[in-house]
């Protein structure tokens, strides 16, 4: 009886603990419940849990393909393996030159970029070498796929992209030292959706990863759906990079030319205004059925330093605001001007020229901390808002969100 009674007890004190355990990872995000019984490395426990090991059953990525795996199980995983792994991605970009004689440069850039991402994520331990091998793996093939994309006016998010563009960039982030902030306005936001209002997020801009960034704040604070569906307003670099496209792709784009882009080259101006039209009529027509979120960078471009080598908002265009608050009127749905800051710099710093005649001949990348402040309704804060002050009072807004991270 008495070894019958032990085993009663332990029985169920073995039940209540895996209910335990199955109730709290219900409320975690999907990429931590993937990482939940396979971290491998402690600093991933924080912001950014994604995964480092897995079991047999779950070798690979969803986003892995059959040729990718054998590449992946050639790769002896030890202690070591940051060299192989790195020779192999290396090999792999060196046949993609021979099958893409037109993109040589490019794929020549961004093995200068794999260099330096080799270097930091070695350094600082923040991620092994199988999740390196397969993020890099997925970048090739989507490379392939997408190199010659013309991108419609407005672009649908790759679903099968939509993990490995969450997990690309944040080997490079120091989640100890990273500041999420703002987050209990994301139940604002999803309330705002449920009534049928569109929610436009008024933002500084730093990198190109920046959606990513954005996504993987949603999605970790129990916004999936948000993450999925916010739409960002994309300009021509992002478009037409090809080291850019694969992430470009894996989010959803309204596709608008920027101001500084329109004239050059002359040749293309109408071509360029005429889609820019397309575009805008997409807009409209998308703010009429309500239920958006939209991200918008005012300034037309990335944050850069100044002489004194800070880092300083580029100035809000007062003609982009003006646009979109007389789309939202016209729209006759209850419109949200949401503030967000970015201080995403350091992780993959834009160059500090700007050349509208090329794409950029260098990319750089550190491991570093991230930053993001999601705010308010700016016509919360300022009820009395005089229309010809949005402009400002938003970009002070931004300003103020920033210096919290």
């Amino acid at each position: 009886m008495g070894y019958l009674h032990k085993s009663i007890s332990f029985l169920l004190f073995f039940t209540i603990f895996k209910i335990t355990i199955v109730e709290n990872i219900k409320n975690k995000s999907f990429l931590y419940v993937n990482t939940y019984y396979f971290s491998e490395y402690p600093n991933n426990k924080h912001l950014f849990p994604f995964r480092q090991k897995n079991n047999n059953n779950n070798k690979y990525p969803s986003y892995l393909t059959n040729k990718n795996n054998q590449i992946f199980n050639s790769i002896s995983l030890n202690k070591k393996a940051y060299d192989e792994t790195y020779k192999t991605i290396c090999n792999e970009l060196e046949l993609l030159k021979k099958e893409n004689s037109d993109n040589i440069s490019h794929i020549q850039t961004f093995l200068g970029f794999i260099e330096k991402y080799y270097h930091e994520i070695k350094k600082h331990n923040s991620c092994s070498p199988e999740i390196f091998l397969k993020l890099f793996l997925k970048y090739i093939e989507t490379f392939k796929k997408y190199r010659y994309y013309s991108f419609p006016n407005v672009h649908k998010y790759d679903e099968s992209l939509y993990e490995w563009s969450l997990e690309f960039w944040l080997p490079l982030i120091d989640q100890k030292n990273s500041r999420f902030l703002g987050t209990n306005n994301i139940k604002k936001i999803n309330n705002w959706i449920e009534q049928g209002h569109n929610v436009f997020i008024f933002s500084n801009h730093h990198i190109e990863a920046d959606a990513n960034i954005i996504k993987y704040y949603f999605h970790i604070n129990n916004a999936e759906n948000i993450s999925r569906n916010m739409l960002f307003i994309g300009g021509h670099k992002i478009r037409a990079d090809p080291l850019s496209r694969p992430f470009t792709v894996s989010a959803n784009i309204l596709c608008i030319y920027s101001k500084k882009y329109i004239e050059y080259p002359p040749h293309l101006k109408e071509e360029k205004i005429l889609f820019n039209h397309k575009s805008l009529n997409a807009l409209k027509n998308m703010l009429n059925l309500g239920k958006n979120i939209i991200w918008v960078a005012p300034s037309g471009g990335r944050d850069r330093k100044n002489p004194d080598n800070e880092i300083q908002i580029s100035p809000f265009d007062p003609k982009i605001i003006k646009t979109f608050n007389i789309f939202a009127k016209r729209s006759n749905i209850k419109a949200h001007f949401v503030g967000m800051a970015l201080n995403t710099y350091n992780i993959c710093p834009p160059p500090n020229t700007i050349d509208v005649d090329e794409i950029e001949k260098e990319r750089s990348c550190s491991y570093s901390p991230v930053g993001l402040n999601l705010g308010e309704d700016i016509f919360d804060i300022y009820p009395q808002m005089d229309e010809n002050e949005i402009t400002d009072r938003i970009y002070d807004y931004v300003n103020d969100l920033y210096k919290k991270i």
